[in-house]
């Protein structure tokens, strides 16, 4: 690989990073390209994308940037997720992959700036997706309002229950 073949491939590296919403760096060695064919379709679906880069050129495309501090976790065989929608959507299966394939094993994670082990990574994993989380915030805002609701019809009820009770009483007298 000449030198501008080698920033081709840095500079799609460190788009790819800049671009993602939650990064996971995680060693493969091991798996079956079976096993990976289905990861990768798995994390399509969830709008990612896992990538084997080689080590020397992410240190590179990462250099300057907020993902500078994932430098130490580039050794040995890793491939790096990039999830460019809901984060929690796609550390949802990279948990999922980890717990049925041994040889994959998460080595860290990157959200906002941020390094997350491994726990971290599950964390986000066990947080609702984004449409549940949007769903709960709007069901929490119509409660006041469908409480208010309930009561004036119930008052309004009440009222007719009222007028109806006087004029049985005035008819019967």
């Amino acid at each position: 690989m000449n030198r501008t073949e080698k920033q081709t491939q840095i500079d799609s590296i460190r788009e790819l990073f800049e671009r993602s919403t939650l990064t996971v760096v995680a060693e493969y060695k091991g798996l079956s390209v079976s096993q990976l064919t289905e990861f990768r379709k798995g994390l399509r679906e969830s709008d990612g994308q896992f990538r084997v880069v080689r080590n020397s050129l992410a240190r590179r495309a990462i250099q300057g940037s907020d993902a500078e501090s994932l430098d130490g976790f580039f050794t040995g065989p890793v491939g790096v997720v990039f999830a460019y929608g809901d984060p929690a959507q796609t550390a949802k299966v990279v948990k999922g992959f980890a717990k049925e394939a041994e040889a994959f094993s998460i080595s860290a994670g990157l959200i906002e700036g941020e390094v997350l082990d491994v726990s971290g990574v599950n964390a986000i994993a066990d947080l609702p997706g984004r449409e549940e989380l949007l769903g709960r915030m709007c069901g929490s805002m119509m409660s006041p309002i469908s409480g208010l609701a309930c009561v004036l019809s119930a008052t309004l009820g009440s009222l007719v229950y009222a007028l109806d009770a006087v004029a049985q009483q005035k008819d019967a007298a």
